[in-house]
């Protein structure tokens, strides 16, 4: 059995659009075992100024899922994280502990609008990298300013900045362009984890085998190991990748 590591997840239950029931959760826990995952970091999304579950609900709902995953697998590990909203309040809601790294390391995923300027993209970034953090850019394809950037993308990697993509993003045909984009950022390296952003059991569900099997056809095992479980455990180490 394969044993990846999904590190962006919305599978806690009622906490926000993500999974809405416990029974639901169980059921994503179910699908992402079946699919070869053994370790997720719930990240449920934050937004600095707007209503955000408090910290001991989450942790609450954590140690639930905790015991639903270990009646699946007594290896199935859920560690917690935010998705940060990013804005300039997100800093101070950080360091006062109020918004969450991943799972208690210097790590940070963080989303923009998807419409965001590259200036102001790179200024949000940089601005958690000299405070301290390490950003990790959540579903990096989605953003059009970083659409066939590459000079754009190779500077945020140059910086120190990590880039994450959903895995669905890689699948489609040749004429899918996309996908196609998305599978040649992998080609050139610049992408450092793929993660499923499951938000439910039905649609985007935490299904990782069709993407991983073009990832290990196109680009071979070592790099589908090193995309979704050998970065992601140094991550979880606290390590430099």
């Amino acid at each position: 059995m394969e044993r990846w590591i999904d590190m962006h997840c919305h599978i806690l239950p009622e906490v926000d659009d993500g999974a809405q029931s416990i029974e639901q959760t169980i059921n994503m826990l179910i699908i992402a075992h079946e699919e070869g995952i053994l370790h997720i970091i719930a990240t449920p999304h934050y937004r600095a100024g707007y209503p955000n579950p408090d910290y001991h609900e989450l942790e609450q709902k954590l140690e639930t899922v905790r015991q639903e995953a270990l009646k699946i697998d007594r290896s199935f590990r859920i560690d917690l994280g935010n998705e940060l909203y990013y804005s300039q309040d997100i800093l101070e809601h950080l360091n006062s502990k109020k918004a969450l790294t991943m799972a208690g390391t210097r790590y940070v995923l963080v989303e923009f609008p998807v419409d965001v300027s590259y200036m102001n993209l790179r200024a949000g970034l940089h601005n958690l990298l000299i405070n301290g953090y390490l950003p990790i850019l959540a579903h990096m394809e989605r953003y059009q300013c970083l659409y066939h950037n590459y000079n754009g993308i190779q500077e945020l990697q140059e910086l120190g900045i990590y880039l994450q993509m959903n895995i669905s993003s890689v699948i489609g045909n040749i004429t899918n362009r996309r996908a196609s984009f998305c599978r040649k950022l992998i080609e050139k390296g610049y992408i450092h984890f793929i993660s499923t952003d499951s938000h439910s059991d039905q649609y985007r569900a935490p299904r990782i085998k069709q993407g991983a099997d073009v990832i290990r056809k196109k680009y071979g095992e070592d790099s589908l190991s090193q995309l979704l479980s050998e970065n992601a455990t140094k991550m979880l180490n606290n390590q430099y990748i």
